[in-house]
């Protein structure tokens, strides 16, 4: 009896002793990861819409600190001989949108350059960047109506590189014109 009492005694005691490291790992709190991440108002508000972005409107009080850029930012493009004739025509529609948003451009036919650089009346500081994504696409081929859209808080462009793609130049030419 003495030997069937001694094993039975100690594997009750382990039995028991296995409930209780179970039974603290259930009764202990979780650790809340998200202790200081409380829900805000607006994070469940329906009505926040959370991409619109606000246009810059210097008429309903965006003004930069001190009423002007500090600093002149320019930005100059090559462009193509054969896109001349085209830049020359198109050019007063160009300047007369980039002057409403208080940007000054200038075409250099001698250089084959065009610059876009801001001026004192320059009161959205981003718009210079977007007035150079214009000249960007201008010298790329792309045509002025088009290529003024991106002045627009809605609109952003991309000039996406394809040439390294394709190691057989035919193959690459075949598919570009399928673009």
């Amino acid at each position: 009896m003495a030997s069937i009492g001694e094993n039975d005694l100690g594997d009750n005691a382990r039995n028991r002793a296995d409930d209780d490291d179970n039974d603290d790992k259930n009764n202990r709190k979780k650790k809340n990861h998200n202790k200081y991440r409380r829900a805000k108002p607006w994070d469940e508000d329906p009505n926040i819409d959370r991409w619109k972005t606000k246009p810059w409107d210097q008429k309903s009080g965006d003004t930069l600190p001190g009423g002007s850029l500090l600093e002149e930012s320019s930005f100059a493009t090559l462009f193509p001989k054969y896109r001349e004739k085209y830049l020359r025509e198109c050019w007063p529609i160009v300047t007369r949108a980039l002057d409403a948003h208080g940007i000054a451009c200038e075409l250099n036919l001698v250089e084959g350059s065009m610059t876009v650089r801001t001026t004192r009346r320059t009161s959205d500081p981003y718009i210079v960047l977007k007035a150079r994504d214009v000249i960007k696409l201008l010298a790329r081929s792309m045509p002025a109506p088009q290529a003024l859209k991106v002045l627009n808080d809605e609109v952003q462009c991309d000039v996406i590189k394809i040439g390294g793609i394709v190691r057989n130049k035919e193959r690459f030419v075949k598919r570009r014109q399928r673009l």
